[in-house]
């Protein structure tokens, strides 16, 4: 059993002995800006495929985008960036609207950790944690969680040591937020965030990025709101993915050309970085 599960069903138990264990310092604050944040209604984007839009201004300005993927419709499939084969290192490095329009994708979302940084499209990129790509399982596990999917579009969240069996398509990124519905991440720092997760019976699964690093537009969150964030779009299970100046939430647009729905850090604001790996949703669009 994963030692993190361990450790969490020993503090349940001794909570029930000893009287509750305190609940870290950040939730009670970060369930309180997300109770106070609002979210627009779900909009289609694609069959199957719905956008929408948060913001905050408790505890400090926030903007929040998300995507929810309907596992059950109709052409829905899942492509993460394919290896580099027998080129150097895992991947060439690509932002993340590279990745949509060079795969076609309708939608795409930064992925992993990654190493070293790139200055120009297609540097050598190392994966940091788990890749696997249509069964291509070009970079292992380490010591990050990890979001697999299946061919039938069961999406599923693996604690460290990640296990793929099973899974088609999958990323680490960084460690888990919510675990059958418990908030389990930290305060630490505020920055932009990109997160993945899945609702509690498996029917959706949720891509979302919150601006940073931006003041008086978007200034970020620590992974524990982040956290309630993803709860209040309504996922039960969800993973940290690479954030900072790696967030990145696009779809395709008008003829086909990438449209980026948050505003990245950049430098400058609004510049993409080039990064290592993606997750990319293939839909119909809508009739």
């Amino acid at each position: 059993m994963n030692w993190r599960i361990i450790l969490g069903l020993a503090l349940t138990a001794a909570g029930f002995v000893f009287g509750a264990a305190p609940a870290p310092k950040t939730w009670p604050d970060a369930r309180l800006a997300a109770a106070s944040s609002r979210v627009e209604d779900w909009q289609p984007v694609f069959q199957g495929v719905d956008m929408c839009t948060g913001s905050t201004t408790n505890p400090r300005p926030v903007q929040v985008k998300a995507v929810r993927v309907d596992l059950q419709a109709d052409a829905i499939s899942f492509l993460v960036t394919p290896s580099n084969g027998a080129e150097p290192k895992d991947v060439g490095a690509r932002t993340t609207s590279d990745f949509l329009a060079e795969f076609r994708c309708q939608v795409a979302i930064n992925g992993s950790v990654f190493a070293p940084f790139a200055k120009t499209k297609g540097d050598p990129m190392d994966i940091e944690g788990l890749s696997l790509s249509r069964g291509d399982l070009y970079s292992p596990a380490n010591k990050y969680d990890a979001i697999l999917i299946s061919t039938n579009n069961r999406v599923w969240l693996d604690m460290s040591p990640v296990e793929a069996q099973g899974a088609w398509n999958g990323l680490s990124g960084f460690y888990a937020l919510l675990v059958d519905g418990r908030n389990i991440a930290s305060s630490e720092g505020l920055h932009p965030r990109s997160a993945i997760g899945v609702s509690r019976d498996g029917r959706f699964m949720f891509l979302m990025v919150i601006d940073g690093r931006q003041p008086g537009f978007s200034e970020g969150a620590t992974t524990a709101e982040t956290a309630e964030w993803m709860r209040k779009l309504g996922a039960w299970n969800a993973l940290n993915l690479d954030g900072g100046g790696s967030t990145a939430l696009v779809i395709e647009g008008l003829e086909g050309r990438p449209r980026v729905l948050n505003r990245p850090s950049g430098p400058p604001a609004g510049t993409e970085r080039k990064v290592a790996n993606h997750l990319g949703v293939f839909a119909r669009p809508v009739k």
